[in-house]
């Protein structure tokens, strides 16, 4: 497929990064999905993915590398092609997997029927079609996201770029909680994670933070401003430029 043709043909390193243009013609809108309709898509994955993972107990970063490879996934093929709750299902149990959080696929298909299902019985009968089809779409699903990924499945995150930051400049619980927060809700409401890299969104994530806060970050004893540290050819003139959405800005309650 072309799709995969481009992500191969990339630099290694930025293979999983995209242009504006690329994002624009990306296979759901080639397929007449419009830009909300494909947003709102992937942010209905992110937000089911998130939900199947605390009903199965799993770390967050088994949850933000299971959404990292929706995206991902989502930019070689359409949602017209690839159901989003197939897709966001074989991501969970992919990165529990990846993340050495493993969770048996007896009890993955319980709760993603559970999960899309909240008003009939629960999917206990281990025998019956329903059950016996669903765990043949999540192993299908498995590996057409892992022939898609190439197999890559390693995943940074901007969450520690943002710990670090926030430890080396010593700033407050609640400053350093605004940050990490947004970090997460970049992964549940935007495609930022395909845009730019880990220490990028970090840095956005920590400015949009100060400013929902209204604190300033001081420069060092050493005269350097914040970012500096994990994000170094990054400016303050690019950090007030971006085009973040407001979204990011709603406190967590």
């Amino acid at each position: 497929p072309p799709h995969l043709k481009m992500a191969v043909e990339k630099d290694p390193k930025n293979r999983w990064l995209f242009s504006r243009e690329e994002l624009v013609n990306s296979p759901s809108r080639a397929d007449g999905v419009d830009a909300d309709k494909e947003l709102s898509y992937r942010q209905q994955a992110a937000n089911m993915i998130h939900d199947m993972g605390q009903r199965l107990q799993v770390n967050q970063l088994c949850i933000n590398s299971a959404i990292v490879y929706m995206h991902r996934f989502y930019m070689m093929h359409s949602f017209k092609a690839v159901h989003r709750q197939n897709i966001a299902t074989a991501s969970l149990f992919l990165a529990a997997k990846v993340e050495e959080q493993p969770r048996k696929l007896e009890y993955v298909a319980k709760i993603s029927y559970s999960t899309l299902n909240r008003d009939v019985p629960a999917l206990n009968d281990t025998t019956s079609e329903p059950y016996t089809k669903l765990v043949e779409e999540i192993t299908y699903h498995e590996l057409l996201l892992l022939q898609t990924l190439g197999f890559e499945v390693a995943v940074e995150h901007p969450h520690p770029h943002v710990v670090k930051c926030m430890n080396l400049v010593k700033t407050s619980r609640d400053l350093s909680q605004t940050a990490y927060f947004m970090a997460h809700n970049s992964l549940l409401l935007t495609t930022f994670c395909l845009e730019h890299p880990p220490a990028l969104v970090a840095c956005v994530c920590i400015h949009l933070a100060c400013q929902w806060k209204q604190v300033e970050i001081p420069q060092s004893k050493d005269n350097m401003n914040w970012w500096e540290y994990i994000c170094p050819s990054t400016t303050l003139e690019e950090l007030n430029g971006n085009d973040a959405p407001k979204v990011w800005t709603v406190g967590p309650c």
